[in-house]
């Protein structure tokens, strides 16, 4: 199959036998149940479909987004309809885990006379749930904090318009406290820990580790796992689209904390994750910040130019049960391309767009050769590596993909594989490049994307995400860290422990937002501090990292410093 409107992945994934999908961790995300899930981009509302076609859910999201539930064999039938624009499969997203108020400048705002507190603004977190009975997230009379809580894990009674999980309000939370009767859990205690430093109040340390702003008020969204792997971008998209709605609904401005993330596109912005991310920031009084990920330090990308032929080497580990890897480059390049197993048989790919099938060494390639589409300019070549029938394992060893160039204009080309903590550690690029390791979605635009830096010893964390190392100035990523190691989060049972990542970086600025739209709109000083001005401010206020000269790819402007964004 080769159709145009749908991205890389999700052709393959319509090519390929079901058996297939089951031994690939990417493929198998478009499964839920006996249907399929995929996200799209709409001309209109979709919810006809439901009438020509009993066997399909549409979930309608914000600016003609929509999630549908269907049969593969209805999906070219589907994306044949003009009013599709587009079409992507679900890609998994991991979370970026791996004494931050003080050297964020943020003390100081919280005293006379500013004495920011975060009070009328919502803060929202899409991620693994929260401890509802933590101290840190009642105010003085034992009531919750949170107004609404969207438990995806739970198919009871989802939110309208939605088509899983269940929704709780705050009345229902505050029954379930008083009864102490749990609604719903944070298993992993990442969403809490999020929560906890933008948002905690201190209650449980009698102050001692009260987050950014704790007057706060939240709206939750506990993410589902597929086949109890990882959420996926439909959870995402969907998660945000339900925060932005509340907001709307309340007309209260918002704060979206986004500690999640994945590797699978071009990283320039034009994945349907990004997309919508940058549409709907447009929408209302509304500040998205998102983790850059923690792939800085790790060897899942690799870049090159083809003024010559390129070898470029990579390892299976030993044990590694499946793997997929992207090749991006520009379509006006023409190139031949050969993939050689460790045992040296090669294998030439075919120039025709679609997909092709070939077994090396014990191993099944499938690979897709997409075209370029009216919102990717770049041409993607796509690889699934499958155990052959027998075999739990792919061939383990050092494997080359050489491109050879026939007809070049551009020249540059970039590789990834998934995020590092999906691999096994001796699956990496040989010779890896550091930069352009923003996870997706924080490489939207209209995001404030946050890499982490270590207070104490005033330098940026291995493991941030890095931007790309040639970039203007005006498109600088990260556009600041903040602290992300070593740092003190709300635990269950009522405790705490101590994390680190961009998980737990971007929550500093997320707290710090909704500081700066407390003193700009709820204050009235500054009606239109949200968004891109939001992010302004905060960047205007960032202090340059020793050895770091602003604006580079590592720290972007800078270091979190609140009190001198509201200078």
């Amino acid at each position: 199959m080769n159709n145009p409107k749908a991205d890389a992945a999700l052709n393959l994934s319509l090519s390929l036998p079901e058996s297939l999908h089951e031994k690939s961790t990417s493929l198998s995300a478009v499964l839920t149940g006996s249907v399929w899930e995929i996200l799209v981009l709409a001309s209109q509302d979709l919810s006809f479909l439901t009438k020509q076609y009993p066997q399909i859910e549409v979930s309608m999201l914000l600016e003609n987004f929509a999630l549908l539930r269907l049969p593969p064999s209805l999906i070219p039938t589907v994306s044949a309809l003009p009013q599709i624009l587009y079409i992507e499969m679900p890609h998994y997203i991991s979370f970026e885990i791996l004494s931050g108020k003080r050297s964020s400048c943020i003390t100081q705002v919280t005293l006379p006379p500013l004495s920011l507190t975060g009070n009328g603004v919502l803060v929202g977190f899409v991620d693994s749930g929260i401890d509802l009975t933590h101290p840190d997230f009642q105010d003085s009379n034992g009531n919750s904090r949170v107004l609404f809580l969207w438990d995806q894990t739970r198919d009871e009674d989802p939110p309208d318009g939605y088509l899983f999980g269940t929704e709780y309000n705050n009345e229902q939370i505050n029954e379930a406290l008083r009864a102490r009767k749990t609604l719903s859990k944070d298993e992993s205690g990442h969403g809490t820990a999020a929560a906890g430093i933008a948002c905690g109040n201190g209650n449980a340390s009698k102050g001692r580790y009260r987050g950014i702003a704790p007057e706060t008020e939240l709206i939750v969204v506990k993410m589902r796992k597929n086949k109890g792997l990882y959420p996926r971008t439909t959870e995402l998209i969907s998660g945000i689209d339900y925060c932005i709605r509340k907001a709307l609904k309340f007309n209260r401005p918002l704060v979206l904390n986004i500690s999640f993330g994945n590797n699978y596109g071009s990283h320039t912005g034009n994945s349907l994750s990004e997309l919508y991310l940058n549409r709907v920031s447009l929408l209302g009084r509304i500040s998205i910040v998102a983790a850059s990920g923690n792939e800085g330090a790790s060897p899942i990308h690799t870049l090159g130019f083809l003024d010559q032929t390129v070898n470029v080497d990579f390892s299976i580990s030993e044990r590694q049960t499946s793997l997929n890897m992207q090749l991006w480059k520009d379509y006006a390049d023409a190139v031949r391309i050969r993939l050689r197993a460790p045992s040296g048989i090669e294998y030439t790919l075919s120039d025709n767009f679609g997909t092709n099938i070939e077994t090396l060494d014990q191993t099944r390639i499938a690979f897709y050769n997409s075209a370029p589409s009216p919102f990717q300019r770049l041409q993607e070549y796509y690889f699934e590596f499958f155990p052959i029938a027998d075999n739990f394992y792919l061939t383990s060893g050092v494997w080359s993909l050489i491109i050879e160039p026939i007809s070049i204009k551009n020249g540059s080309f970039e590789m990834w594989f998934p995020s590092a903590s999906s691999l096994n550690g001796a699956t990496r690029f040989l010779s890896p490049d550091p930069y352009n390791t923003l996870t997706i979605p924080s490489s939207a635009n209209s995001v404030i994307t946050v890499g982490a830096y270590d207070a104490k010893t005033n330098t940026p964390a291995d493991f941030s995400g890095r931007g790309a190392a040639a970039m203007p100035n005006l498109l600088t990523k990260p556009d600041l860290v903040a602290p992300g190691v070593s740092i003190i989060v709300p635990s269950f049972p009522g405790g705490y422990q101590t994390v680190s990542g961009t998980s737990f970086a971007a929550p500093f600025v997320a707290g710090s937002a909704a500081l700066l739209m407390e003193w700009g709109i709820v204050k009235r000083n500054n009606l239109f501090l949200y968004g891109e001005q939001l992010k302004t401010w905060l960047i205007a206020g960032a202090k340059e990292l020793p050895g770091y000269p602003i604006p580079n790819p590592r720290t972007g402007w800078g270091a979190l410093c609140l009190e001198a964004s509201l200078r």
